[in-house]
């Protein structure tokens, strides 16, 4: 006697229950906002002395400080790969979780004003941080700054790293004079 289902029979069913399955997971990922966030993201980072260089990919341009010239701004669309590793880097950090300033009483004059405007998904956040020059990662009593700090620090030297490495920022010219 013959079962109820044939060999065949049996092959197809499970083909077809594997296809609905993947088409379930694709459908599961479209609607969900985390999955597309890497696509559906554009950041503005102001670096540099007194925070005059930036690079804004919602209008894909670099901005340098060119000092006693004043500044200059140019067309450049970073590199999949780099705005790939910069979105990794803000989704471990969680930027979307980050205080507005990471601040901490400074007794100097000469600073950097890192300012970091993110949209992620739709959503907004925008972090300030103003740090002295030469800042080496510790507070004036010698304490460790936080994680949240070190993370921000890692990032803008990531991001300002490429944006000095890149052939836009090469051809742009040299800045004039100097900050005291």
């Amino acid at each position: 006697m013959k079962g109820l289902f044939s060999w065949k029979s049996l092959v197809i069913a499970i083909i077809l229950l594997l296809f609905l399955i993947v088409i379930l997971i694709i459908e599961i990922s479209d609607n969900n906002p985390a999955y597309n966030a890497e696509q559906d993201y554009e950041f503005e980072l102001s670096f540099g002395c007194y925070g005059k260089n930036n690079i804004n990919t919602f209008n894909d341009t670099i901005t340098k400080d060119l000092v006693s010239a004043g500044v200059i701004t140019t067309n450049y669309i970073m590199p999949d790969y780099a705005k790939k590793k910069v979105f990794k880097m803000l989704r471990d950090m969680d930027i979307l979780s980050y205080p507005k300033s990471l601040n901490f009483p400074l007794n100097n004059e000469h600073v950097d004003y890192l300012y970091l405007k993110v949209n992620i998904g739709g959503e907004e956040q925008i972090v300030r941080w103003t740090i002295p020059w030469g800042f080496d990662f510790y507070g004036e009593d010698g304490s460790k700054i936080s994680v949240r700090h070190y993370q921000f620090k890692m990032l803008v030297e990531y991001i300002s790293k490429h944006v000095y490495e890149s052939d836009a920022w090469k051809a742009l010219p040299a800045h004039e004079g100097g900050y005291l």
